[in-house]
C-alpha cells in the first residue's frame, strides 16, 4: 500500500503588500553585501575582485527604477543615459545597480517567458548603451506603482542614514548632489 506524502506549498510571503515591504526591507539591508553574491563576479580576474578600490569605502548606493515602456521613449531614455554615461566605469560597477520594472502579463505562464525576452533585450540594450551595471528585472512586480512611466534613482547613504529618490529628468543640481554622494 502506497502512502501519499503532502505536497509543501511555497509560503505567499512575496505576494502583496506584506511582500513588498519585506522586499524593500531586504533590498535596504542586503545592499552592502557584495554583488558578485547576486550578480557574479563583474571582474573577470577573482584577485581584482578582492582589491579593494577606492570607491569601496563608500557605502552609498544607487538603484536606477526604469520602466520598460521607456527604453522606446527617447524623451524619457536621454537623460538617464546621459547621466550613466557620467559616471565613472568603477562607480557604475560597484555602486550602481537597475531595476527593468514591466507589466505583468494576465497569462502566468506568458510572464515568465515574456520575463525571458525582457532579459535578451535588456542584456541587448545595455551593451548597446555601454552601462556597466547589471540590471534585475522586477519580476514580482513589486514597484510598478512606484515607477508608472517614469525613471527614477534611489540613493541609499548609510553614512548620512537617508534614502532619496530623484526622477528623470534631473532638476539643476540634482546630479552634481547624486555623484557627490556617489565619489565621496
Amino acid at each position: 500500500m502506497k502512502t501519499r506524502r503532502a505536497k509543501r506549498g511555497r509560503s505567499n510571503l512575496a505576494s502583496g503588500c506584506t511582500g513588498r515591504a519585506w522586499l524593500a526591507l531586504c533590498l535596504f539591508c542586503l545592499w552592502p553585501v557584495p554583488a558578485g553574491l547576486f550578480t557574479g563576479c563583474s571582474s573577470p580576474n577573482p584577485e581584482d575582485a578582492a582589491r579593494p578600490s577606492a570607491y569601496s569605502r563608500n557605502r552609498t548606493i544607487c538603484w536606477v527604477l526604469f520602466d520598460f515602456d521607456s527604453l522606446f521613449c527617447s524623451p524619457c531614455l536621454a537623460p538617464l543615459l546621459e547621466f550613466c554615461r557620467s559616471l565613472p566605469v568603477p562607480v557604475q560597477e560597484e555602486r550602481v545597480r537597475g531595476i527593468l520594472v514591466y507589466g505583468a502579463r494576465p497569462d502566468k505562464a506568458q510572464d515568465g517567458l515574456y520575463a525571458r525576452i525582457l532579459q535578451k533585450k535588456m542584456h541587448g540594450f545595455a551593451k548597446a548603451n555601454s552601462l556597466q551595471f547589471p540590471v534585475v528585472l522586477d519580476g514580482f512586480h513589486v514597484f510598478n506603482s512606484l515607477v508608472k512611466s517614469s525613471v527614477r534613482a534611489v540613493l541609499f547613504d548609510d553614512v548620512k542614514q537617508i534614502v532619496k529618490a530623484y526622477v528623470f529628468p534631473l532638476q539643476p543640481g540634482e546630479r552634481d548632489e547624486i555623484m557627490q554622494l556617489l565619489l565621496n
